[in-house]
């Protein structure tokens, strides 16, 4: 019974969350910036992939109450303890290894430590964006 309304609810989500295909941001990055900037890169990106009109991590109530709008994205990633694995943070600041945020981004389910890939879409993120991401992480998940 529980895995039955656990499959549902993904299917429901699947079905509220965009496709990857539509939005310039994401495809605007087609090799990884190396010194990305939060405000330039980074959350035009969380905003039209995540927290669009019909994605998870928008309006007024977001998955696991993060809002990953423009001008909430930061506070709502960066030092805030993920709600979904104890101890580990949404972003750690230079550990994009530690970071829950990063880690389902990746295709590989073990690295993702079995949880869904996000975002919920049919598309994964690209590979240079989820690089870019990365190297904001590495830099220190500055609000620049």
């Amino acid at each position: 019974m529980r895995r039955a309304l656990v499959v549902a609810a993904i299917a429901v989500l699947g079905a509220a969350c965009e496709d990857l295909t539509v939005h310039t941001a994401v495809n605007s990055i087609t090799t990884p910036i190396a010194t990305p900037s939060f405000r330039a890169d980074i959350a035009p990106i969380l905003a039209e992939t995540c927290a669009s009109s019909g994605a998870c991590h928008g309006g007024s109530s977001p998955q696991l109450g993060m809002n990953l709008g423009l001008g909430q994205a930061y506070a709502n990633l960066v030092n805030v303890p993920s709600r979904t694995i104890q101890g580990m943070m949404r972003v750690r600041p230079g550990l994009p290894d530690s970071s829950f945020m990063f880690r389902v981004l990746s295709q590989d389910q073990n690295y993702r430590l079995g949880f869904y890939r996000m975002p919920l879409t049919q598309v994964p993120m690209p590979q240079p964006v989820v690089e870019t991401i990365r190297n904001w992480i590495l830099q220190g998940a500055n609000d620049n």
